[in-house]
């Protein structure tokens, strides 16, 4: 039974990526709610990435064998490297702004591809999180509804971020996916029992390169360039707040 749980809650926790695109198509004014997603996203990926993923890295592979250390590099690097390529192929996708912000139309297009390659990288992630909560709901219903509440919590701001970024009509299949990845990952663990660690922590690590890449090339020039801005203030405490509230549970 505990099974069935565990796959309708990794349908919940994708579903709060919908909650988040909600809250973006209410706020009319887009400056001001681009300002505050990146700063959000910014904040809860890194989040993602110091607190929930270098854990259950340090966890999949011990890295008290110096060999163990080293494949995980190689993969973090990989993943960077992964997502830069695609970076190159996927289309709307223009760095020009970021030296002259005068061109509405090439600023929108860059924002698009940002939320794209976001998609992506979390894809991976929300394949392996909903793995987990699939895994912790078998052996224990209560923590597997934390672990989910707590995903759930990430999903809010990064859908919010993603729905803002692009065009809803165009990207239709990409946004299911994401909603329904952390079930497909479920359903993986449903399927596959036991995968093994290894490859568990090379997925992890390629999904950490991703997300930095997203991080610092992505989002931390835009966040410099606003800055300033209130906006920006306040998604960057929210993001703090969620994080907080996050690791509490």
């Amino acid at each position: 039974m505990n099974e069935i749980y565990g796959l309708i809650l990794t349908i919940i926790a994708g579903l709060f990526f919908l909650i988040g695109g909600l809250i973006s198509l209410k706020i009319t004014n887009k400056t001001k709610l681009e300002s505050f997603s990146v700063a959000l996203s910014f904040m809860v990926m890194l989040g993602l990435i110091l607190f929930d993923l270098s854990p259950e890295l340090q966890e999949l592979l011990d890295f008290n064998q110096t060999s163990n250390i080293i494949i995980s590099l190689i993969f973090v690097i990989l993943g960077f490297i992964i997502l830069k390529i695609l970076d190159i192929f996927i289309p709307d996708h223009h760095h020009e702004h970021h030296k002259k912000n005068d061109n509405k139309k090439e600023h929108i297009s860059h924002l698009h591809h940002i939320g794209l390659i976001t998609i992506i990288s979390l894809i991976f992630h929300n394949i392996l999180e909903g793995g987990a909560i699939f895994g912790l709901t078998i052996n224990n219903l209560k923590v597997g509804l934390l672990i989910a509440l707590s995903v759930a919590l990430h999903n809010i701001p990064l859908g919010t971020h993603i729905f803002s970024f692009l065009d809803i009509k165009e990207n239709k299949v990409s946004l299911v996916l994401l909603t329904l990845s952390s079930f497909i990952g479920g359903l993986i663990f449903l399927l596959l029992g036991n995968i093994n660690s290894l490859l568990l922590g090379i997925i992890t690590s390629l999904t950490i390169g991703m997300l930095i890449y997203i991080i610092f090339v992505e989002l931390f020039p835009e966040l410099l360039k606003n800055s300033k801005a209130q906006e920006t203030k306040i998604g960057l405490l929210l993001g703090l707040i969620i994080e907080i509230i996050s690791l509490s549970l």
